[in-house]
């Protein structure tokens, strides 16, 4: 049974922690044991100053993404160690936006911070994060402004950015794990393939209000980075779909419909040429101008096929979206005299 966000599911739990976790800390971790045991500590020590005051108490939840080099049981001795940490352990290696997805869907926080095990993450921003939170945003997300990592891994990042800038928030770094949400903005995630990349977009298309905070970036101290040319191709094709997601899932028509359209009306424009030219000036269709011709059926063809995909997408949405509202309400007022909005 999934635990109720907020709620304390420990039979003999104390006086103190009766009104539940107030935030949690989710770390995806794949064959980090270098790194886990310090950076556990770090966060120990981080959530027990002042500055984590009003955000107490605080779960760590560990998820093992089906390491092989013993980093579950770093986790099952810290978490016997410290009452905050809890291990999720994951049957195989299902990649990072999933062990991303379990911890999220196992935290209870009220607020949720996220960040890698590799710990080039400091936790010392988290409450400067959390404290963003409390300004009336949704998400804060991490920004490396001074990232340490090698050109091999910032260079297509800074691409990535780029592009990703899209997909609607105008942030600067969308890689960045380190990110402070409310909970009712997590409750709205669905993660697959390479989407940990893109919840910033995810989250903006549904309302949530975005912002950013520049963070922190060390350098790897232990183990190896698991950032490979695949996991980039992979980012590219998950951000093609989080542009044409986010535009256009509820509206595909107006995408693959208005391209047909185009390819259409133009494989019509240079189809009524080559008639009017063999027709009204006698000039022969003779085989030189048969890849011109091969090119116009192309068109009429790729035109109809993209507006027929684009009725179904649109018919298919439709089925997919029945229960879905198109919005997201922030409030309701109703001008009561106090003035409060109903949430």
């Amino acid at each position: 049974m999934q635990r109720q966000r907020g709620e304390d599911t420990s039979a003999d739990a104390s006086a103190d922690e009766a009104s539940g976790v107030r935030t949690s800390i989710v770390l995806p971790a794949y064959n980090e044991t270098g790194n886990l045991r310090p950076l556990v500590e770090e966060i120990v020590d981080v959530v027990a100053t002042a500055a984590m005051a009003d955000y107490r108490p605080v779960e760590i939840l560990v998820v093992d993404d089906g390491s092989t080099d013993g980093t579950d049981e770093v986790i099952r001795a810290l978490a016997g160690e410290y009452d905050a940490v809890e291990g999720v352990f994951l049957r195989r290696n299902f990649g990072q936006s999933a062990a991303l997805c379990a911890g999220l869907d196992q935290a209870t926080g009220e607020f949720v911070v996220t960040l890698d095990a590799d710990g080039q993450n400091n936790p010392a921003d988290i409450p400067t994060l959390l404290d963003r939170l409390t300004d009336g945003y949704d998400c804060v997300s991490g920004w490396r402004r001074d990232r340490d990592d090698p050109i091999s891994k910032t260079v297509p990042s800074k691409i990535q950015t780029y592009l990703a800038t899209y997909t609607g928030p105008d942030i600067h770094d969308f890689g960045c794990t380190l990110k402070a949400y409310r909970g009712e903005a997590v409750d709205e995630l669905q993660l697959q393939g390479e989407g940990h990349r893109y919840i910033p977009a995810k989250l903006y298309n549904r309302g949530f209000k975005i912002t950013e905070e520049v963070v922190d970036h060390r350098p790897r101290t232990a183990g190896s980075s698991k950032y490979g040319m695949g996991r980039l191709v992979r980012g590219f094709v998950d951000l093609a779909f989080n542009v044409f997601w986010n535009k256009y899932s509820m509206r595909p028509i107006h995408l693959l419909g208005g391209l047909g359209f185009v390819l259409l009306s133009f494989g019509g424009l240079l189809g009524t040429h080559a008639l009017v030219q063999k027709y009204a000036f006698g000039v022969s269709l003779a085989p030189e101008h048969l890849p011109r011709l091969i090119f116009i059926v192309a068109l009429v063809l790729f035109g109809f096929q993209l507006i027929m995909f684009g009725v179904l997408a649109e018919m298919l949405t439709r089925v997919i979206y029945r229960d879905e509202t198109p919005y997201r309400i922030e409030s309701v007022y109703d001008g009561s005299p106090d003035g409060a909005d109903d949430g």
